[in-house]
Formats: structure tokens, C-alpha cells, sequence
């Protein structure tokens, strides 16, 4: 995947996808001295950060359902950090939109640097377990299912994204679909989410690096 690497605004403003005291103290800790870089608001303001970050301990469902739910709710990029790498953990943190997937322990200066990435675009990923995961998805997946099958989009989520190439808005898509306006904003939020993107343009260059448009 061919995402811009930006350079954002610092310092990048990052959520907690908490408010347990505890893991915001050691939040606290570790982003105190790059405070020129990194600026930790409160959770409350997850909607105006440059990334929330989810510490997924202790959480159910590996966490996986929380990202999944701070990524709806905010709308932000989410950087996930956990306790143990797990393959198939990662890949469903991916299918799920996380952008960024990285495991303890883990220094303050790395953790930071993953956090900026994040907020610039990129897809940060612990290596080692991106290369297991690779190796997995590799032994699962029908390689001559088409782009969009891979990436888990449907049928009609293809349809909409053929439209929205074309410069139509939710209310004309939904006329053309015979279905309601509310229809394709939902149906948005799962190509976004299946793509690992936040708005429509990027939703596109997503679907032409990958094939699905031409």
C-alpha cells in the first residue's frame, strides 16, 4: 500500500482510549520528556487528537473491539499497544483499521516515533509480527479471489466506490443504489474502516493501489 507519508504538526496531539489512572500516569511518564513532539490531551478530546492510542491490557477481546469502537467514535487514526504479538491479533487489528500495532516492552522514544508515523500517515507495525502474520494470511488466503474479495469489501461496497470516483455525493449514490442516503454513509464507514482510511480521497488511492478502480 502506497500511503503519503506526511509531516504533521507537532506536537501530535494523542488521545488515551482510557481513563484509567493508571495508564494515563504511565502515558504521562514516558511522553513528559518529548512534550516538543507529542502533546497528550485528555480523553474526553479524542475527537480533535491526531491519534488515540489504545493500551489494549486487560481489555476484552484482545482489544480488538475497543479499537474498533474508538476508530467509529473519533474517527482518528488508532495506534494499539499490547502486551504480546499475536499474528492472528494483528490481523484482525488491521481488518479492523488500526494504523499503528506496536508490543512491550517498548521505549518511550519508540513509542513516540510510531506515534508521529501514525500521525503522518503510515501504517506502523511491530516487524516481527507483521512477518508472522504475512506468513499466516499467506496460508489462508485464496490468491485468485479478486483485490476487493482480498480486502474483504462486498459487492455492493464496490458499487459505491465506483461511484464515488466519479464525484457523487451520498444523497445521488443513494438515488442511483435505490437506497437511502444513511445507507451509503454506512456503507462508507466500512470501506474506510476495510481500507484503513479516514476520508474519500483516500479511500480512492487506497482502491486504485490496490487494483479495485482503474
Amino acid at each position: 500500500m502506497n500511503t503519503p507519508r506526511l509531516s504533521p504538526s507537532v506536537p501530535v496531539r494523542v488521545a488515551p482510549a482510557t481513563s484509567n489512572e493508571l495508564v494515563l500516569h504511565g502515558l504521562r511518564s514516558a511522553f513528559e520528556p518529548f512534550s516538543a513532539v507529542v502533546d497528550l490531551v485528555e480523553p474526553a478530546a479524542a475527537q480533535r487528537a491526531d491519534v488515540v492510542l489504545l493500551d489494549t491490557t486487560g481489555l476484552a477481546d484482545s482489544g480488538v473491539i475497543a479499537a474498533t469502537q474508538a476508530r467509529d467514535v473519533t474517527d482518528r487514526p488508532v495506534l494499539v499497544v499490547v502486551d504480546h504479538g499475536d499474528e492472528r491479533t494483528l490481523l484482525r487489528f488491521l481488518r479492523a483499521g488500526v494504523r499503528g500495532y506496536v508490543v512491550r516492552p517498548l521505549e518511550p522514544r519508540h513509542l513516540v516515533d510510531a506515534v508521529v508515523a501514525v500521525a503522518g500517515g503510515q501504517l506502523v507495525v511491530d516487524p516481527d509480527v507483521a512477518v508472522r502474520a504475512a506468513a499466516f494470511a499467506a496460508r489462508l488466503i485464496d490468491l485468485e479471489q479478486s483485490p476487493a474479495a482480498l480486502l474483504g469489501l462486498s459487492d455492493r461496497e464496490v458499487e459505491v466506490l465506483v461511484r464515488l470516483q466519479s464525484g457523487e455525493t451520498a444523497r445521488q449514490i443513494g438515488a442511483e443504489l435505490f437506497v437511502s442516503h444513511e445507507t451509503v454513509r454506512s456503507h462508507l464507514k466500512r470501506i474506510y474502516r476495510k481500507l484503513g482510511v479516514h476520508d474519500r480521497a483516500a479511500a480512492l488511492q487506497r482502491a486504485h493501489d490496490e487494483h479495485i478502480l482503474v
